[in-house]
């Protein structure tokens, strides 16, 4: 994902909030009054003014946008963005920037295609590079730049998949933690638990490439079925018929009361990666639930 630079400077006293009358910016906000090098090539609809300075009408169509306080302007505009609507944001941003440049890295991919260990990758997450691998390491050791249970969300959103709310709000019971216990033992695995008891990312998720540790290391993790470029993959399946039909009457409903479309199918996982233990035949959920007959 292209990474955005924040607007920076201080509010003028009892001013409006546009850019007219302060040069604090919104969030995830272009800087702007840069001028742009003249190797930069940028298209023909993002006008620049004549000494190439960067200013809001450059990227934004709405007319006067530079003078209307941000909380009034619209968004939903197709030539917010000049040339808009976009699916994604980056493909607006890459009509200037090269992409192979400003392209967010995949941190997990951690091993070059020699095998050899990308340590820049590391300190993302890390303080510092630990070197032995194949060591057990204590909680303490880890260097995290933030506590567990939050580092994910640097990068990923609270809620990438169904019930990972959910998930991340529950304390394991006694019982469930009996057999999370017995489950590590069984599977020489971690399954590691917040400061607070609570089920968080890496209770499930592994966020090491395979081949980073150890495979003997508990926090190594099982699951390498999948090309961490392309992640997770599904694929088809005859209950899809079955699911869309059972929610039909309830998302019409929805988008009725919303004014937008949804849908709402069904598909098998077909590859997983950066998982402690399968979740496609359940034995992950196992891991921690039992269903008793």
């Amino acid at each position: 994902m292209m990474a955005w630079l924040l607007g920076t400077g201080i509010a003028a006293a009892g001013a409006e909030d546009s850019y007219a009358t302060t040069k604090k910016l919104p969030p995830l906000h272009h800087v702007t009054g840069v001028v742009l090098p003249e190797e930069m090539k940028t298209p023909k609809r993002l006008p620049l003014r004549e000494d190439r300075e960067l200013r809001c009408p450059t990227c934004h169509g709405v007319e006067d946008i530079d003078r209307v306080p941000f909380r009034l302007i619209d968004r939903s505009l197709p030539d917010f963005l000049r040339g808009g609507p976009y699916d994604e944001l980056d493909a607006f941003c890459y009509q200037c920037h090269e992409e192979n440049r400003f392209k967010r890295p995949n941190v997990h991919i951690m091993l070059d295609k020699s095998g050899k260990l990308q340590e820049e990758h590391c300190t993302y997450c890390h303080e510092e590079v630990h070197r032995e691998r194949d060591r057990p390491l204590r909680a303490p050791d880890y260097k995290l730049r933030l506590p567990p249970e939050n580092l994910c969300y640097g990068c990923h959103l609270k809620t990438p998949h169904f019930n990972a709310l959910e998930h991340q709000e529950s304390k394991p019971d006694a019982r469930m933690k009996l057999h999370m216990k017995d489950s590590k033992e069984r599977y020489g695995i971690i399954l590691p638990l917040s400061r607070e008891g609570k089920v968080m990312c890496p209770t499930c998720h592994a966020p090491h490439q395979p081949g980073v540790i150890d495979a003997l290391n508990p926090a190594a993790g099982r699951v390498d079925d999948a090309d961490l470029e392309t992640g997770v993959s599904y694929r088809e399946h005859p209950w899809d018929a079955v699911v869309r039909e059972d929610k039909k009457a309830r998302l019409e409903t929805l988008s009725e009361q919303s004014g937008r479309r949804f849908e709402l199918g069904y598909r098998r996982i077909d590859k997983e990666v950066l998982l402690r233990l399968p979740a496609k035949n359940g034995e992950l959920c196992l891991a921690c639930h039992q269903f008793d007959e």
